[in-house]
């Protein structure tokens, strides 16, 4: 098993390359006729028929989006290889002006696990479980500044405050009802049983660096805290620590020794899982013939988490050593090896002292909203024009999107979208198309679909990581329902 720190590190650094923190619907969805997970926009939405995913090929969701370009921190060299923003040839003016004062970078999976839907009568019900993980961070213009320059060009102070990152995986059981109310108006709602797996978040208030002739001196204001199966070692625990200051510093390696004991499945079971809940309502009116107007909020809810560790910096200042001088330089690492170098020193830079281990900790879930408007065509029933605005709540990884859609169905069993969104990570345009034929519906789409149109001979996107690929495919049964 790969080390927690290599992990958390290539999350950190990837925003300098890649993209960042998406809701892991396929928003294109949204109004795609026929479209199975449409429930999982707003729970008033209901299906045209029943159905049952089975695990994996159900759906399977990926998503990145970025606050920065690709092409804005990795290079083609002369000799056709790829290099990072820190090698000598890559002029640092060049490099920093493509960046914003804050970076942001997140990924995120939906795996369905399992998962059905059946009419009765007026009501929709779907039944689902499904494994969710996110992982998102913040990171300041500064800090690259610092890591491409550092002293060279005068400069001996830098403000790298706000650096954050957050990890987050869970099991979810949902049951959702809805419900038509009349013949115009439906309500829905979700109700979510969550299982917490892991859960991370790194908060850094207030960083500055100040350099001299002999030492780099840290200053900082921050914490970590880690929930679940993410226990940390100490260096005193991991046997790494040189003296007695050193002690209770983390050493970002994972503690294994749950795994190990004879009665491990017993301490994971009642020591090391957590749990929480969380309910999705939503609303959807066709206020006339050609118009639909609808409405959401999803997880409204908390999670109570097991195993919480925190840590916090040290009020002194320390030293620290910079990154390795052989990341940019020619004969070096690999892209990804020097990524996950960078992250490992940067954690390390963090200075943690662990101050409690194995308590209970509880938060507020990332609240999503959603509000749609759709208008048909009157020359055209079967083609409409989609408004939808996304609003996602998460502290320092908020984001807000718009996305206007073409959608069209022209035969009963076909479905297609096209769309372009502005958000706070630039411009996408995405597409999908949905096949729903008696007895089965399949889904493939991306809410943008650029990235993977333009990408360097190492099959690394040149301009942007922000997409969102989704594939689907359940098997249908029950009677037909058209949905207006």
């Amino acid at each position: 098993m790969k080390k927690i720190h290599i992990i958390l590190g290539i999350m950190a650094v990837l925003a300098a390359s890649a993209s960042a923190y998406a809701q892991q619907n396929l928003r294109s969805g949204y109004f795609l006729d026929g479209y199975t997970y449409r429930y999982k926009f707003n729970p008033a939405f209901q299906g045209e028929r029943g159905y049952i995913a089975l695990p994996a090929i159900g759906r399977i969701g990926v998503g990145l989006e970025s606050s920065i370009a690709m092409s804005d921190v990795v290079y083609p060299l002369e000799n056709g290889s790829l290099a990072t923003f820190l090698h000598p040839s890559v002029p640092a003016d060049d490099f920093l002006s493509g960046l914003k004062d804050m970076n942001r970078l997140g990924v995120n999976v939906d795996l369905g696990i399992l998962s059905t839907g059946f009419r009765t009568g007026k009501s929709y019900h779907t039944i689902d479980v499904s494994l969710r993980a996110d992982a998102g961070v913040n990171l300041p213009k500064d800090l690259f500044a610092f890591a491409k320059n550092g002293a060279s060009t005068g400069q001996t102070q830098y403000d790298i405050s706000n650096v954050g990152a957050r990890l987050d995986s869970r099991l979810e059981f949902a049951y959702g009802y809805s419900r038509s109310i009349g013949r115009n108006l439906y309500a829905g709602a979700r109700i979510k049983f969550l299982v917490g797996i892991a859960n991370a978040r790194i908060a850094m208030q207030r960083m500055s660096l100040e350099m001299s002739q002999d030492r780099w001196a840290l200053k900082a204001n921050g914490s970590m805290t880690t929930s679940g199966m993410l226990a940390f070692k100490t260096m005193a625990e991991a046997g790494t620590s040189e003296n007695a200051s050193q002690d209770n510093l983390i050493s970002f390696e994972p503690d294994m020794s749950m795994f190990e004991a004879p009665d491990a499945a017993n301490k994971i079971m009642n020591g090391i899982l957590s749990f929480g809940g969380a309910l999705d309502l939503g609303v959807s009116w066709d206020f006339c013939r050609y118009f639909t107007l609808s409405a959401s909020v999803l997880d409204l809810g908390f999670m109570s988490w097991n195993n919480t560790a925190r840590a916090v910096t040290p009020d002194t200042a320390w030293e620290f050593n910079g990154f390795g001088s052989n990341i940019g330089e020619e004969g070096a690492p690999t892209l990804g090896e020097q990524f996950g170098t960078m992250g490992e020193e940067l954690l390390q830079a963090f200075n943690f002292e662990r101050v409690q281990a194995g308590v209970k900790s509880s938060e507020a879930l990332a609240m999503t909203m959603h509000l749609g408007l759709e208008a048909r065509m009157p020359f055209y029933e079967k083609m409409s024009v989609g408004l939808l605005g996304t609003r996602r709540f998460d502290g320092a990884f908020s984001w807000t999107e718009g996305r206007v859609s073409l959608n069209i169905a022209p035969l009963k069993w076909l479905s297609l979208t096209g769309n372009y969104a502005i958000s706070d990570f630039g411009q996408s345009a995405g597409a999908a198309i949905n096949l729903h034929v008696p007895g089965f519906t399949l889904c493939v789409g991306a809410d943008s679909f650029l990235p993977i149109m333009n990408v360097a001979p190492q099959f690394i996107p040149i301009d942007s990581w922000n997409t969102n690929v989704t594939f689907m495919l359940c098997f249908a049964f029950g009677k037909y329902h058209k949905m207006r």
